[in-house]
């Protein structure tokens, strides 16, 4: 269960995306350690189909898949369609930039509550 955290000023606009940033599709997907294991897997072996992911990781096919959906949903993997089967790789790109905007928004974020420890 997630607790909602009570804020009693106004948060200044930095954080807020900053907090948005954070709570993205792609961060989202990451947190599940499941999906953190298809990413890897995907990392090491580059596009696969997902009886060769299900061969390699604990989980059923039927998991496997779902998981997939997701990370597809969120941009980070790329699904393509050959014949009966479906070939997922990672999408560097989505990927990639959605940690860019993190740090950046970070950056901001120190600069503006926290400069003297920069």
């Amino acid at each position: 269960m997630i607790m909602e955290l009570k804020i009693a000023n106004k948060v200044p606009a930095v954080v807020d995306d900053l907090v948005k940033a954070l709570d993205s599709k792609v961060i989202k997907a990451l947190t599940e350690p499941a999906r953190a294991q298809i990413l890897k897997f995907l990392m090491l072996n580059g596009r696969s189909d997902i009886s060769t992911i299900a061969e390699n990781l604990p989980q059923d096919r039927s998991v496997i898949s779902r998981h997939l959906n997701m990370l597809a949903e969120a941009g980070i993997v790329i699904a393509e369609k050959e014949t009966r089967h479906r070939f997922y790789t990672i999408n560097g790109a989505v990927f990639l930039n959605e940690f860019e905007v993190i740090v950046e928004n970070i950056k901001k974020c120190m600069t503006e509550c926290c400069p003297e420890s920069l």
